[in-house]
C-alpha cells in the first residue's frame, strides 16, 4: 500500500526516457504518460542550474538521464526508487 504521507516526485527526464524507449519499441507505455503520472506524482522542474549540476557530478554514472535524476535527488534531498546501485556512489538515499 502507498503511504499518502510520503510525497512522490517525478523528474520529467523519466517521462522523456520512457517516451524514447516507447518509440524504439523497448517499452509499453501510454502516449499521454505525463498526464497519467501527474495524478500520482509532483513533477519536478528541470532548470539550467540542475542540468549544470548533473554535468558536474563525478563520473560514477555515465547515463545522462540518471545523472539528472541524481542531481534532482541531491538538490531536493529526495530518496530515489531504483535498482541501480551506482546512485549510492553519490550519497543518494535509495528507497526501499
Amino acid at each position: 500500500m502507498i503511504d499518502p504521507a510520503i510525497e512522490r516526485c517525478l523528474s520529467p527526464m523519466s517521462v522523456w526516457e520512457a517516451a524514447i524507449k516507447r518509440q524504439a519499441g523497448r517499452l509499453r507505455a501510454p502516449r499521454n504518460l505525463s498526464a497519467v503520472l501527474a495524478a500520482e506524482f509532483r513533477m519536478l522542474d528541470v532548470s539550467a542550474s540542475l542540468l549544470e549540476a548533473a554535468a558536474e557530478l563525478p563520473r560514477h554514472h555515465a547515463d545522462p538521464f540518471d545523472r539528472v535524476l541524481i542531481a534532482h535527488a541531491l538538490q531536493h534531498d529526495l530518496s530515489v526508487l531504483t535498482r541501480d546501485d551506482a546512485f549510492a556512489n553519490y550519497g543518494v538515499r535509495l528507497a526501499a
